[in-house]
């Protein structure tokens, strides 16, 4: 058993290796340089079983200490108490959560995939190994947490039992689900419920057990609390072994280990509802026409037949300024102290608009709707990736782009020049830089987003996310908003600047796609 879990500790580092080398074979600029003969050299394996040692140490003692200081000692400070009993009580419930949800046994994952199914390792020796190793780090990580944060609340004897009924509660919940699966002949998996509502449903029951009753000053007393330990203690030698004896791991894991439980994800599921959701927008009606012509009629159609995807979230955004303007407009008159502050941050923190314009800017959603109802089937033909064709599509694409964005843009530039009128004034100049910088950061980032579309195309045919270019060049953007927000310059001034850069830039833009887009606008 100990030989099965060294073999599969050295197979999760080597594909560790691969990862890390393939990571590094993606990065812009140096993954060229990175030939696959790294894949043999040792320094690899080294920094990869380090990076596997930091992470245990990170998941074994980090996770666990942000367990106890978020769930358990914060808690007790909003009930303003240090009582050990109180401690106890919400452990408690929280442990039986935790026993139900993570068994380790019934998560399908991919090393067990790659050991059991792919290289035929005896089941029940994998998985009692890797069980043992997942309730030691679940032991150790729980006692060394709770003697650091909690020492001065409940006695060492008694943290030893709440990390010995942890483990007793985990042997008893893999026992259960064992009979379930006699009783119903079915495999559980713990990650996939067979009634979400259910499973949500017991969640908030023991956590309303948990910190509900306590706010009603009902809490296990300390003997109680020892009565339930006893008998989980009991049940938990008992299935202990149930666990050890289970004849079946074999066929358990032949049902488990299937594809869709290891490699279709969460982001799977949402994806694929994403896709649904919008091929029920799209306009299916065969009367839709236009009078346009070569690309200019092809995305027309596509515009008119996709309208509710690429417009819903402008209308949302341009509903939710108004609310927020008619608001502050209120504030202004029923609220006089509020006119210097109000006109003292439209005077001097145009900045920060930019980050606001970053988070309701429609690029990426209407990016995402031309490749999934558009370019992940027409990139398949080389006339489409023709310099031409691609620039005179993305003229297209930028106007309507610019169309819906500005909308919202209009309206907040709109908005704000009343409220700066409203709250003590301006100059005539001021009024209008703020206005037009608002446009131009609109339109700013509807070609900024659609250049990194065209630059940097993200997705393959599944659609999903692969490009970790695209991923940088996103979070640069966020983070130069980020630090943009926070300088201390005047709105006229940056305004004007932001005004210039938006002009220089879209037409930097064109170029740009011309010169490149053929070659980088390609299904991954």
């Amino acid at each position: 058993m100990l030989r099965d879990f060294h073999i599969s500790f050295q197979v999760k580092n080597a594909y560790t290796v691969n990862q890390f080398i393939y990571g590094l074979q993606r990065l812009p600029l140096i993954g060229k340089f990175i030939p696959s003969t790294f894949y043999k050299i040792k320094f690899f394996k080294l920094l990869s079983f380090l990076i596997t040692f930091i992470r245990e140490v990170i998941k074994i003692f980090g996770y666990k200490l942000l367990y106890i200081a978020v769930f358990l000692i914060l808690p007790l400070s909003l009930f303003k108490s240090n009582s050990s009993e109180l401690f106890m009580h919400i452990y408690l419930f929280l442990a039986i959560i935790g026993a139900f949800a993570n068994t380790e046994i019934f998560n399908p994952t991919k090393d067990k995939y790659y050991m059991i199914v792919l290289m035929k390792m005896n089941a029940r020796n994998h998985a009692i190994s890797n069980f043992l190793y997942f309730l030691g780090s679940i032991f150790v990580g729980q006692l060394v947490s709770m003697l650091i944060l909690a020492h001065n609340l409940v006695p060492w004897y008694f943290i030893l039992l709440l990390c010995l009924i942890t483990i007793m509660l985990k042997f008893i919940a893999i026992n259960i689900y064992f009979y379930r699966m006699k009783i119903k002949d079915e495999v559980i998996n713990e990650n996939k419920p067979k009634s979400w509502t259910l499973y949500f449903g017991l969640i908030i029951l023991f956590w309303g057990l948990a910190y509900g009753l306590p706010y009603f000053n009902i809490i296990i007393p300390e003997y109680v609390f020892l009565i339930i330990s006893v008998i989980i203690i009991i049940l938990g030698l008992i299935s202990i072994k149930s666990v050890f004896t289970y004849p079946n791991y074999a066929n358990l894991y032949k049902k488990l280990l299937n594809q869709n439980n290891i490699f279709v994800s969460s982001e799977d599921v949402q994806k694929n509802t994403l896709i649904e959701s919008n091929l029920k927008r799209i306009s299916v009606d065969t009367s839709i026409a236009s009078n346009k012509e070569g690309f200019a009629y092809f995305h027309d159609l596509f515009v008119k037949r996709h309208r509710k995807i690429l417009s819903d979230s402008a209308k949302k955004t341009t509903l939710g300024i108004l609310l927020v303007g008619i608001v502050l407009l209120f504030v202004i008159f029923l609220v006089p102290e509020a006119k210097s502050p109000i006109n003292n941050f439209i005077m001097n923190y145009l900045p920060f608009i930019l980050l606001l314009m970053y988070f309701i800017n429609t690029g990426k959603v209407v990016t995402n709707a031309m490749f999934m109802n558009c370019d992940h089937s027409m990139l398949s033909y080389r006339f489409f990736r023709q310099p031409k064709t691609l620039l005179s599509l993305f003229r297209e694409r930028l106007k309507t782009l610019i169309v819906l964005n500005i909308i919202p843009a209009f309206t907040m530039s709109l908005v704000i020049s009343i409220l700066l009128a409203l709250s003590g004034g301006a100059s005539y100049i001021t009024y209008i830089v703020v206005f037009l910088s608002i446009i131009a950061m609109s339109i700013f980032f509807s070609v900024h987003n659609l250049i990194l579309y065209y630059l940097l195309q993200p997705y393959n045919i599944g659609m999903e996310m692969k490009s970790a270019t695209y991923t940088i060049a996103s979070l640069v953007t966020y983070w130069l908003c980020y630090y943009i927000s926070d300088l201390k310059v005047s709105s006229l001034t940056f305004g004007i600047i932001m005004i210039l850069f938006a002009i220089i830039y879209s037409l930097v833009s064109l170029f740009l796609v011309y010169r490149y887009a053929p070659k980088t606008f390609k299904l991954r």
